[in-house]
């Protein structure tokens, strides 16, 4: 199998999560290493849709993308908000730094958080969280970065070993779409999903029933606070969440296993909301620190299992 590389990362020493008025944490002192992402092709088995494959989405709401789409630079325009554009690396540069990229998926919006709503757009504040406080090379940029499942090869895909996903309202894959997915979950890709309002009641069940066309051999976990996820960088013995902490359904964390490794990451309580800088429930300025040092462990978790 190719491989696109190892890297070392370490964390900064001594060096406090600045978050203003939210307060300050203290990073542990940890040496990483950074695992291959593999590019070989591996064995899948194809998953045929079933009629009922739009679960968790209201009739009321057709599938359809809500924000305009500027061809000329290939980027999308949320409103007055800001842009999302692509990045598609140099083929010299793979692997060589990590960029934080979401899924843009048909049939819901796939957009959420990333323009500039409320405070700031959540993935560009987190990824700069990120550089400052570990030494993962992290590659900034000034526009929120996306990958789309229908739009993108297989070997696109891959050169991203972490990929982020969330929204409100639910999927749409295609047979193709669903393929892709598994390939790249089975060649080591890890995908963060997570539900921007457990309380409106379509994206967790989307996301189950897209999860069983995916893996239809497999079920979520729920993950103990114990596993390594929680503990990569920071110590986090209670779940506090992102900036919705709903019980009962919503303040625990659940993955789909591919051997001992985490493949599927869901958390329903919204760490992309806290990172958004939205007001958190019930926790405050505690369960947002709580939900940026989740945001890292993560990562890192992704980059080293």
């Amino acid at each position: 199998m190719e491989s696109i590389g190892k890297k070392k990362v370490t964390l900064l020493q001594d060096k406090a999560l600045d978050l203003g008025e939210q307060g300050a944490v203290r990073l542990s002192r940890t040496q990483l290493s950074r695992r291959a992402f593999l590019k070989g092709a591996t064995g899948l088995a194809a998953s045929a849709l079933a009629a009922d494959q739009f679960t968790g989405w209201s009739e009321a709401a057709p599938f359809r993308e809500y924000i305009p789409y500027d061809a000329s630079r290939d980027a999308h325009y949320g409103h007055h908000f800001g842009w999302i554009e692509h990045h598609r690396p140099a083929p010299d540069t793979l692997g060589e730094k990590f960029v934080f990229v979401r899924l843009k998926y048909p049939g819901g919006d796939w957009f959420t958080n990333a323009v500039n709503y409320y405070r700031w757009p959540a993935d560009t504040k987190f990824t700069e969280l990120l550089a400052r406080y570990t030494s993962i090379d992290v590659d900034l940029h000034e526009h929120p970065q996306y990958v789309s499942i229908e739009e993108d090869d297989i070997d696109h895909l891959c050169s991203y070993p972490f990929i982020f996903m969330t929204g409100h309202l639910g999927v749409r894959f295609s047979d193709d779409d669903i393929r892709k997915l598994r390939e790249y979950l089975d060649r080591g890709g890890f995908l963060h999903v997570e539900d921007c309002d457990i309380r409106v009641n379509r994206m967790r069940p989307a996301v189950y029933h897209l999860m069983r066309q995916v893996f239809p051999e497999k079920k979520f976990e729920r993950l103990d606070i114990s596993h390594p996820i929680y503990h990569t960088l920071y110590d986090h013995n209670e779940y506090l969440g992102g900036d919705k902490l709903v019980t009962p359904d919503g303040d625990f964390d659940e993955a789909i296993m591919i051997d001992d490794r985490i493949a599927v990451y869901f958390c329903p309580s919204d760490l992309n909301c806290a990172w958004e800088g939205r007001v958190c429930e019930p926790g405050g300025e505690e369960q947002r620190r709580w939900a940026f040092e989740q945001g890292m462990n993560i990562v890192t978790y992704a980059l080293t299992h």
